[in-house]
C-alpha cells in the first residue's frame, strides 16, 4: 500500500513520492541514518527503471524527493559531506542521465512541489522556516556526475 508520510525526518520506501507520476520509476533509499541525534536522516539512494534496473544517485540524500509531471525529473535534498555545511538540492534528468547539484545551501529541505523549472517547499520546516522557491535555470551549477542509467 502507498502512502505519504515521509518527511525529512522519517523516509518511507512505501510513500507516493518515491514514485514518478507515470508509475514507470521509483526512488529506493538504504542504509538511512540520522546525521546527528535527531536529526534529519541520510542514505543511499538508487533508481529502479521500469525493467527493474537500479542504478545508485548518490550516497548522501535526504528526502522526501519530488518529481516532475512528466517523470523525466526528480529533486533530492543532498547532504554535504562536510559536517554543519546542510544540503544542496540536487536534480536527476532521466534524459540527459545525469545528476545536477546546486550550490546554494539549505539546512533541512522539505521538498514540495516541482513545476518547470522551479522547485518549492521549504528549508527547515521545524525552526526558522523559510520558504523555497528555486529556479534551476537560475541558479549556479556545483557539480553534474553523470549517472549509469539503462
Amino acid at each position: 500500500m502507498m502512502i505519504d508520510l515521509s518527511t525529512p525526518w522519517d523516509i518511507h520506501n512505501n510513500d507516493t513520492k518515491v514514485v514518478s507520476p507515470d508509475g514507470r520509476y521509483r526512488l529506493v533509499y538504504s542504509d538511512l541514518t540520522e546525521i546527528a541525534m535527531g536529526a534529519p536522516l541520510s542514505g543511499v539512494c538508487a533508481l529502479e527503471t521500469p525493467d527493474h534496473a537500479s542504478t545508485k544517485i548518490h550516497d548522501r540524500c535526504g528526502g522526501p524527493p519530488v518529481w516532475e509531471a512528466g517523470s523525466l525529473l526528480v529533486a533530492i535534498p543532498i547532504w554535504s559531506k562536510d559536517f554543519g555545511s546542510g544540503q544542496k538540492l540536487g536534480i536527476v534528468d532521466l534524459v540527459k542521465k545525469e545528476l545536477t547539484i546546486y550550490s546554494r545551501p539549505f539546512r533541512v529541505l522539505d521538498l514540495r512541489e516541482f513545476r518547470g523549472n522551479i522547485v518549492s517547499g521549504f528549508d527547515s520546516p521545524i525552526h526558522r522556516t523559510t520558504i523555497v522557491t528555486f529556479d534551476m535555470q537560475k541558479e549556479y551549477v556545483r557539480k553534474v556526475v553523470k549517472l549509469k542509467l539503462p
